[in-house]
């Protein structure tokens, strides 16, 4: 089941714009496997919403981390701290996926 993510109110803008970018780009319809998460002290809890995970399970590793590098291409994430990404392919223990995140002074590449 699709998540209707543009009518959720929480979600941040710059991370609403964000996610649909992915979704244009990405090969099928992108599956969210978190959102917000109650209690995270990172940008999983932080309200407006500045973070979500899309399941990469079906991509092998290199299509997964050059769709994370498309993503990085068009947007930076924190002018001042040019080393932190939009996206990034990990697996943290819940298996591998691109994790989206998005801050205040997150801006998108218009060329």
């Amino acid at each position: 089941m699709r998540i209707a993510y543009d009518q959720l109110d929480f979600i941040d803008e710059k991370l609403r714009n964000l996610m649909d970018f992915a979704e244009s780009i990405w090969p099928g319809e992108p599956v969210i496997t978190s959102l917000y998460r109650i209690g995270d002290s990172g940008v999983h809890g932080a309200l407006p919403l500045r973070g979500c995970d899309l399941r990469t399970r079906d991509f092998d590793t290199e299509t997964a981390e050059r769709l994370a590098g498309q993503i990085n291409a068009k947007w930076t994430y924190d002018t001042t701290r040019p080393v932190m990404r939009c996206a990034i392919f990990h697996d943290v223990g819940q298996g591998a996926h691109i994790h989206l995140q998005v801050h205040p002074r997150t801006v998108q590449e218009l060329y």
